[in-house]
């Protein structure tokens, strides 16, 4: 088998290289991690030896990884006016990794592109390395609107335990190191998450090594304890990657003109 590689510069079309990274969240704190209902937890059961865990969905990772993309290349002032969901740029760093509809800019400065963008990062569910024990409510006073007292009512909050840790798997795919290096740095700064972050959900994250391959070869499932850990793992390290702040500018530089390249922008 050939070696694998990161692209020297981002593609249109997919050159079939994916770029995995396994990571380890650990909650520094309880957390909220919930669908649409209030009093629930998310939980899952699997077949055994996995019975039932907690999970962390993707879309909730994914979520707050575009987000902190998006404050770092508004910082470096890179498209500064775009944002989610109704005005993206959709030619930005951050347009280029996580995808979107052009047809759906209603807002900003930014007008509607006859062009979609696919996502390429991935991603799965995070799954709990332990199984689920007694899950305990937190109980706190809600506070009286009219006259801002308390012990008028009592709002059960139920959440994940702290130093509950979540495994799962990120991939990156057709990677060239500016994007490399720009998923690893934020994958780095994730560090809350959950429906209330203001003052739950503190995390740590890990990022246990990466894969590269020709196809997506890892994920949690078939590594969440009782079964066998990640052998084959590279560091993160090794690959070398450029300095974030340089890596958003030229790859912002490199998106537009393949955009321009395919007469998708002017």
């Amino acid at each position: 088998m050939k070696n694998i590689e990161l692209l020297k510069d981002p593609t249109m079309l997919s050159q079939g290289i994916y770029l995995q990274l396994a990571v380890k969240l650990k909650l520094l704190d309880d957390a909220i991690i919930r669908s649409n209902e209030p009093e629930e937890v998310l939980t899952f059961t699997y077949k055994p030896p996995i019975n039932t865990r907690f999970i962390i969905p993707w879309r909730k990772v994914k979520g707050k990884l575009r987000r902190l993309v998006l404050e770092k290349q508004r910082g470096l002032k890179i498209e500064p006016e775009c944002y989610l969901k109704d005005a993206l740029c959709m030619r930005c760093p951050s347009c280029f990794l996580f995808g979107g509809t052009g047809e759906t800019n209603e807002k900003g400065p930014y007008k509607k592109q006859n062009y979609n963008i696919l996502s390429r990062v991935l991603g799965e569910t995070f799954i709990s390395t332990s199984e689920v024990g007694e899950i305990q409510p937190y109980t706190e006073n809600a506070v009286d609107e009219v006259n801002l007292t308390t012990g008028q009512a009592l709002m059960n909050i139920v959440t994940v335990p702290k130093e509950t840790e979540f495994l799962g798997v990120v991939t990156l795919r057709d990677p060239s190191p500016e994007m490399a290096s720009i998923l690893v740095d934020n994958m780095n700064r994730l560090t809350r998450l959950g429906a209330s972050t203001r003052e739950w959900g503190r995390i740590r994250t890990e990022i246990l090594g990466y894969k590269l391959s020709d196809r997506e070869e890892l994920s949690a499932y078939d590594y969440v304890p009782p079964k066998d850990p990640i052998n084959g793992l590279k560091n993160i390290a090794d690959l070398k990657l450029p300095e974030v702040d340089e890596s958003y500018k030229n790859l912002d530089l490199d998106v537009k003109n393949l955009l321009k390249k395919y007469k998708l922008i002017t």
